[in-house]
């Protein structure tokens, strides 16, 4: 994937990050945190803080901006390991990622070459490649705007600021996957929108969210796999090329 589209896919994720820092109550009932009674408000802090001590985490969203959709399905973790796929706006084809601590390997499709190389190279590049991986390091300035997407620390500071300007409202309880959840809504003076839906059992997770942030970008994201390992199994050696060989 060139550069610039790597980039964009960052962005986008970052996007989602900032839509995502949004800002005891009475007798729970059996398996529910409680939360639910509290104001929206303790709600939002403490998702916050639940969101900022996770050791990982799934991510499945789209964000949709002037240059489409971009569409993630990741599962990382605070070691920096990191597994899933990216399909940058267009739908032309996916990129998967495996990336195990500062080693990236990154399959982009035939499809997706043909939409990132232009002309007669495309099949150049699909016959060179030939359904491998391609492999560098996070230094790589190919591979290192993916590797930034899979930055759980990035979204834990996200997860943790708290934005200025910002009214909050409760909303109805709900479910998110058949997980009980409480409904909190965002509005802030920059004009950026969000739904919040915070789970009622266990830890306060963010569970989902929707908005528009104030250039306009659309998120639609879920979270789920809290704290649970993730496991990248790099390639085999055969299945992999490495950057350095293609220059």
């Amino acid at each position: 994937m060139s550069a610039p589209r790597a980039a964009a896919a960052r962005c986008a994720t970052a996007g989602a990050a900032c839509l995502l820092a949004f800002t005891g109550g009475g007798v729970a009932r059996a398996d529910d945190n409680g939360i639910a009674d509290d104001s929206a408000q303790a709600i939002a802090q403490a998702s916050r803080k639940a969101m900022a001590e996770l050791t990982s985490m799934r991510m499945v969203g789209k964000v949709t901006d002037t240059s489409g959709t971009t569409t993630l399905d990741l599962r990382f973790d605070e070691q920096g390991d990191c597994v899933g796929t990216v399909t940058p706006p267009g739908g032309a084809g996916t990129a998967a990622i495996v990336k195990r601590g500062d080693d990236v390997w990154m399959k982009l499709d035939d499809a997706l070459l043909k939409a990132q190389v232009p002309g007669p190279a495309a099949d150049d590049a699909i016959a060179l490649i030939n359904g491998r991986y391609l492999h560098g390091t996070t230094d790589s300035p190919l591979l290192s705007d993916f590797a930034q997407v899979c930055d759980l620390d990035f979204f834990k500071k996200e997860f943790s600021s708290k934005p200025p300007s910002e009214q909050l409202v409760k909303g109805p309880r709900t479910t998110v996957d058949g997980v009980p959840a409480i409904t909190v809504t965002s509005r802030r003076d920059s004009g950026a929108t969000g739904t919040y839906q915070v789970s009622t059992e266990d830890e306060p997770y963010l569970l989902q969210v929707r908005g528009t942030d104030e250039s306009g970008r659309k998120v639609d994201a879920s979270f789920s796999d809290f704290d649970e390992p993730v496991t990248p199994k790099p390639p085999a050696p055969a299945d992999s090329v490495d950057l350095s060989e293609l220059q």
